[in-house]
Order: structure tokens, then sequence, then C-alpha cells
């Protein structure tokens, strides 16, 4: 099947489709696939959604069942259908036999289906279906692509690899899968997912609807999810850097390229793989569309907007794939990205060490909670994703919406709205509220618009001094500073 979902464009940050919507996507892709004289149509019934295939029979056009649901694996089988239709359509010359064919072939009528079917066969099966699926980006999985192969293990072979391949797949054996992870976990919910696609890909529909019966509900979440404030990280950082001069024991090249990383994820709130991904932190960027997106170590940059690309340094893939992200800076500290040295940073080297898909799929992950248990333990930091967690929480300080902010983030506002407010510290709700009681922003966060803009002149001073409530010399001086 051919690659045909093209990347996502600026216009498109933030909506990452879900559930229905994709399959409506992967529908409307698959319907540009389907062969001349062929085509796909949704039915819509009370027991279900269903796909028809539509063809000229003699002097008129027919829509007619094709024995597919209206899912992801039913999508992809009607397209093959209809490759079998179109053939079917330029060899008989009678409708009786094309007819008699359709029933046999495409409804399969007639045929006898094996129950008895192994595990092993299975598993086979729902391999196939895999590779030849499309990714919640909606692109053609890729075999030579680590995170596709670690995908794959993740979500379904880590479950199949317990189950008897000798045996014929049966409710008993998946049970004993099943049972072997604790109810309520996520771990239980997606074992049971897998089983379901197992059951489906194989036509196993009383299979499918037992499993279904099953609560899947997910009761039990990591209570040991950490946070960080903005200033606990600042320390951080310069506990970090403050190593003898000279002493071979310590790597200050490596600590400043890994600071580099930890501190675009609280500027921009990244995930740690996607620092890797930034395609402009020192070389512009050209967007499909022609415009040039400025490279991150310009000293004119301003906006300093960062493109996350779909595949880091190592080939692997990123989790929302191409994206514009755009720096979340607190009214507490408008001097973040000088502070954290983003324009002169440069990423580690990293290489893989094994071609082990599921090794290259967690290396940039693993290489940074290394460095995190040896230099942040003491703070109890060690966890990547707080840092991201962080950059939301500043933006929130800063007044940004809620809608630009999981678009920078590159997931849902629901998302944003929800699991991210469990990491927020009494530190960060604290200035929260005071900063959003006090006044519309802080003086500092005003002077950095100044500068901004190039409002640096006297009257703005003199402006921003009696809005504020500050000596003309006060501000005088944080303009100053910020220059």
């Amino acid at each position: 099947m051919r690659e045909s979902f093209d990347q996502v464009t600026a216009s498109d940050l933030g909506k990452h489709l879900i559930g229905y919507e994709r399959l409506l996507a992967l529908f409307k892709d698959i319907q540009k696939q389907t062969p001349k004289g062929v085509g796909l149509k949704r039915e819509v019934k009370a027991s279900g959604t269903y796909i028809l295939l539509q063809f000229k029979l003699g002097d008129k056009r027919t829509a007619k069942a094709c024995n597919c649901d209206f899912t992801e694996i039913g999508i992809v089988k009607a397209l093959e259908k209809a490759n079998k239709v179109s053939d079917a359509l330029a060899k008989f010359t009678s409708e009786t036999e094309f007819l008699a064919w359709y029933d046999e072939q495409i409804l399969e009528k007639n045929q006898v289906k094996n129950d008895l079917i192994s595990f092993c066969e299975a598993i086979k099966l729902v391999q196939d279906n895999y590779w030849n699926s499309y990714t919640k980006k909606r692109q053609q999985r890729d075999k030579n692509n680590p995170s596709h192969q670690s995908c794959w293990y993740q979500v379904y072979y880590c479950f199949y690899k317990l189950l008897p391949t000798e045996n014929s797949v049966n409710l008993i054996d998946i049970m004993v899968v099943i049972n072997s992870k604790k109810r309520g976990t996520k771990s239980y919910k997606l074992c049971i997912c897998a089983m379901k696609k197992l059951c489906e890909v194989i036509g196993n529909n009383k299979l499918r609807d037992e499993l279904s019966k099953i609560d899947v509900t997910q009761t039990k979440f990591r209570e040991d999810l950490q946070s960080i404030s903005l200033d606990d990280y600042l320390r951080f950082r310069e506990s970090v850097l403050d190593i003898p001069v000279k002493d071979k024991r310590y790597n200050p090249e490596s600590r400043n390229r890994w600071l580099f990383v930890f501190s675009m994820q609280v500027i921009y709130g990244l995930r740690v793989n996607e620092v890797f991904a930034v395609q402009n932190i020192d070389k512009p960027f050209k967007t499909k569309d022609g415009v040039t997106i400025p490279a991150l170590n310009t000293p004119s940059n301003r906006d300093m907007v960062a493109v996350v690309g779909n595949e880091t340094n190592l080939g692997t893939t990123t989790k929302t794939g191409y994206r514009l992200t755009v720096p979340l800076i607190p009214p507490t500290y408008p001097d973040l990205i000088e502070r954290l040295d983003i324009k002169s940073g440069k990423l580690p080297n990293i290489n893989p060490e094994s071609g082990n898909p599921e090794t290259i799929a967690k290396k940039h992950a693993k290489e940074a909670h290394t460095r995190l248990v040896q230099w942040a333990k003491q703070i109890g930091f060690t966890q990547t994703h707080a840092l991201r967690h962080l950059a939301n929480l500043n933006g929130m300080m800063a007044g940004i919406p809620l809608e630009k902010r999981a678009m920078s983030l590159g997931h849902s506002p629901t998302m944003n709205d929800t699991v991210y407010k469990k990491r927020q510290t009494t530190k960060t709700t604290l200035d929260l509220l005071t900063q959003s009681t006090n006044q519309a922003i802080p003086l500092q966060s005003a002077v950095a618009i100044a500068h901004k803009l190039r409002c640096t002149d006297e009257k703005s001073i003199k402006l921003l001094a009696a809005i504020y409530n500050v000596s003309k010399d006060e501000t005088t001086n944080i303009m100053l500073v910020g220059l």
C-alpha cells in the first residue's frame, strides 16, 4: 500500500485526530486509492456503520455490501476487495457469473471458516495487518522505523508472546494471559485491546464480543509523578555546572549539552526525544509552503519558534509528528531564554549501541534519565517529563490560552487541562494565584514586551513607570538589565 499522507502543515498544529475522526480521515484517503470505476461508500445503520462497494454493473451504478465493518481493518479490507472487483469486472462478461463470484469471494457466503486457527497463525495475521495499517498520524507503518517496530512489541507482541502458540485460538488461554495482568491497570486494558484485535483480525466475532464484556476502566495510576518548580530547576542547573575547573573527572561539554536538552523541555515543553528532532537549532528551516523559520541561534531571532520534525536524529518517530512550538516564558523570569543559554545550545552526541529497535526507540529517554539520576536525585527529580509539565505551568503563568499551549505542547486541550495539572507544585500554584491578582502582568514582563517591540525610548520608560507606579530610574534599570 502506498505511502500517501503528507506532513502536517503549520495550520494543522495541535489537530491530532482520535477515534471516529481518525477513521473518517483514513477512509477518505483510502477512497482516493481505489481503482478506476470502483468506489467506497459508508452506510450507517442502527446496528453499526458498514462499507459498500460502488461500481457500474450493466447500465446502472450499484452499491453493494462487501462484508466490511467501518473499522481500520474493515477499511483496509474494503480496498483489497475493491481491487478484486475491478479485476473481476474486466474478466466476467455475464452479470450472473459476476454476482455468483461476488457472493463467494466478496461476501464469503459459501466459504466454510476454519475456527481451528492456531495462536501462531493468528499472531502472524495481526502482524501482517499491523504493517499494512496506518499510524495515528495517518502515515504508513515502516518496518525499518525503530519506533514502529517498538510499537508493535509494546502494543501487541508483549502480550501475544505469552500465548501458547501451538494451541488453537480459544477464550481460556486468552483469559489466562489477561488475568496475569492486574485488573484496573493500564497493562490490563492494553492486554484486552490486543486480544480483541487478534479476534477481530481472524474474524472470530464471538470471542471478540466475549472480551468486550470485560470492564477495562483504568482505576490504578502511577503515584510517583514528580514535579519541579522553575526556581528548583535553575538551582539544579547551577549545581550541575558548578564543577572544578579543568578537572578531567567531569565533562563540562557533555554537561552543557545535556542541560540544553533539559532546558529546551523547560522552554518549549518538548518530550525528551522531540528535542533531538528540532530542525532549526543552528540553521533556518523552510516549510513546505515556503516560509523560513529562523535558526534558534540567530542573534536577531526574537520569536524563537522551534520546528519539531517527524523524526529524531536516530531515525525514531516523534509521537505527534511535525509541529511548530513557541517559548512558554513565565512573567517571573522574562529573560529565561538567556538564563538557560538556549541560543548557544548544542545537542549531545548519541549513537545507538545496538540494532535492537526497542533499544533505539528508548535511547534518548534512557540517556536523559541516566543524567538526571546522577545529577538530580538528591532533590527528588529524575523524570524528564516533569520539565514538560513545568513548561505548561509556565505558560499558564504567562497567561497563554489553553488552546495555544496545547498546540505548542503537541496534545489535546483536554490532556493539557486535566492530566498535566496533576504535577502542579505548591510553589507554582502560589505563583499562579499571586501573579494573577496583583496586576495583568509584572513589570519585568512588560519591559520584555517593550524590548521585543523596540519601544525602549524615554517616552516608553516614562509610560511604564506611570502605569506600574514606580520611579523612572527603577524602570530604566530594569530596561538596562533586559538589554
